[in-house]
């Protein structure tokens, strides 16, 4: 399929950049000293997209929600993702941050064949009642897990206290609570609104040129006609909630975080202001 190419050496960086015609956007980092290559396919999508507006329609979906997806893409109609890699020897895993979500691998060979298996776990979802009620208590044991790091507990509790309704002071995996009320077609709400090829770009580093990652894209990826997503966050207040939160753990050393919120906008307050706070 036609794309548009163009190089990235402004920023010191070699980097090769195609604008593929089904809206994807592609990186390529070419290093052939390497023998390694990396791949990481992901979307503008994270654990603060609560709520959002598609077509008219509003939808708020329950806190954890990019999280449980991310861990459900892995799982088709013909198999787990995990066991197509181990086949080639690949690595793969996968993240969501508070407004990404990744899918990478790294190989030293067969580079064709796991790009195939990375795009088709993002671009195909399968979601059913009983596979996502199965990953309830999975991740529900993840949750618990995160509550015992105190690294953790201490990055939420300073954005607990800086943030009023932001979302982004809710727990990336969200609650048990929470993700106990995720349904399929939850999921798949969210697969549609933000797992759109113009919402998403695919990078790669190694020995590969653009001709042999097109071959493998143009053969797996179909064009997406694009979905404009409104993202609804409530107005959050310029105070703080409070200005200390202590907590009691078992750690050799005290663990603290300071954080300063300010308003959004062009103006930011620069590192000479905040030594004078």
């Amino acid at each position: 399929e036609m794309c548009i190419r163009d190089s990235m050496g402004s920023s010191g960086i070699n980097a090769e950049y195609m604008g593929h015609s089904s809206g994807l956007k592609i990186y390529i980092y070419p290093r052939s000293n390497v023998k390694s290559v990396y791949a990481l396919f992901g979307t503008k999508y994270g654990s603060v997209n609560t709520k959002f507006k598609v077509q008219g329609k509003v939808f708020n979906v329950p806190d954890g929600t990019a999280h449980y997806l991310e861990h459900k893409m892995f799982e088709s109609e013909h198999g787990d993702a995990f066991a197509e890699y181990a086949k080639t020897g690949a690595v793969a895993n996968a993240y969501t941050s508070f407004n990404q979500t990744c899918y990478l691998f790294s190989s030293t060979s067969k580079f064709e064949e796991n790009l195939k298996t990375l795009i088709n776990l993002v671009t195909k979802p399968y979601f059913t009642d009983e596979n996502v009620l199965k990953e309830q208590g999975i991740i529900g044991q993840e949750i618990k897990m995160y509550d015992d790091n105190p690294n953790w507990k201490v990055e939420f509790n300073l954005l607990k206290a800086m943030y009023h309704k932001h979302p982004v002071k809710i727990d990336i995996a969200g609650t048990v609570e929470s993700i106990a009320k995720i349904t399929k077609e939850t999921l798949y709400d969210c697969y549609n609104a933000y797992y759109n090829l113009n919402n998403m770009a695919l990078c790669i580093v190694g020995d590969v040129t653009q001709d042999k990652v097109l071959e493998v894209i143009d053969k797996n990826v179909k064009a997406n006609e694009k979905v404009l997503v409104e993202d609804i966050f409530e107005k959050e207040p310029l105070e703080i909630v409070k200005n200390l939160v202590e907590e009691e753990f078992s750690v050799n050393m005290p663990l603290f975080q300071l954080g300063f919120k300010e308003d959004s906008g062009d103006v930011r307050i620069s590192a000479k202001d905040i030594a004078y706070i």
